[in-house]
């Protein structure tokens, strides 16, 4: 199973929730479409940042990102077509055209191996500072990997169940799209915040080198809305 993120801006003077009336208005229209894909699970948020309004989309399905946006650019649905447009007059986001660079890159996940279940999720973008990307992949490491007991005993106390950290290449310059998944991942950011647990504090502090000075995850997020949660079956028709 591929993992995804995009996170793609809002222009202004539109809104984030146009691209998915296209869907809510054609239900069927999105199940034949995510089952071309291979989706098995879509979930969208819109988050305020100063860089204006941005919309994090993360993505669970047997299909890569290229193959899959493949797949619903020359999709023939009435859904996929509308989503299309909508996609481009309100992010900027072209399929017929996708932007030069790098396709979206996973750079970290952790899932706790004890829990079976999926729960609620939550993402946000975060911009990297110029020239940071090797030491953001390098951080990820050790994070996830070289300290994973830590960050494993770190989670569960916030009643996380699994992050997703993904590297994406945008007009805008490099930005990390962070897929949390929880019992509350609001109130798990909000106690993250707060803590003073050792490998906390230290997590916080590697993110100081990578992300501009102006975040600071002694903070907790602004409010994020959730636009989407699906999970079509990946069988269906």
């Amino acid at each position: 199973m591929h993992k995804y993120a995009l996170a793609v801006p809002v222009l202004p003077g539109r809104s984030a929730q146009e691209p998915a009336r296209a869907y809510l208005e054609d239900m069927d229209g999105y199940l034949q479409s995510r089952h071309q894909m291979g989706v098995a699970l879509e979930r969208v948020y819109l988050m305020p940042t100063p860089m204006g309004e941005f919309v994090s989309i993360y993505i669970e399905s047997d299909k890569d990102f290229v193959q899959g946006s493949r797949i619903l650019g020359s999709s023939i649905l009435p859904a996929d077509i509308k989503f299309r447009q909508l996609l481009k007059e309100v992010h900027g986001f072209d399929l017929d055209a996708p932007p030069a660079g790098p396709p979206p890159e996973l750079i970290a996940e952790w899932w706790d191996p004890d829990v079976h279940v999926r729960k609620a999720g939550l993402a946000f973008v975060a911009p990297l500072q110029a020239g940071k990307n090797e030491a953001g992949r390098a951080f990820a490491k050790e994070a996830f990997k070289g300290r994973v007991d830590e960050f494993t005993v770190s989670r569960r106390k916030l009643g996380e169940s699994g992050q997703v950290v993904v590297l994406n290449s945008t007009a805008r310059g490099d930005v990390l799209v962070v897929y949390h998944e929880g019992d509350d991942p609001a109130e798990a950011n909000r106690r993250f915040a707060a803590s003073q647990d050792p490998f906390d504090v230290w997590f916080k502090e590697e993110c100081k080198k990578i992300f501009p000075e102006y975040i600071d995850l002694n903070v907790p997020l602004p409010a994020i809305q959730t636009i989407w949660d699906r999970q079509p079956p990946i069988t269906a028709v």
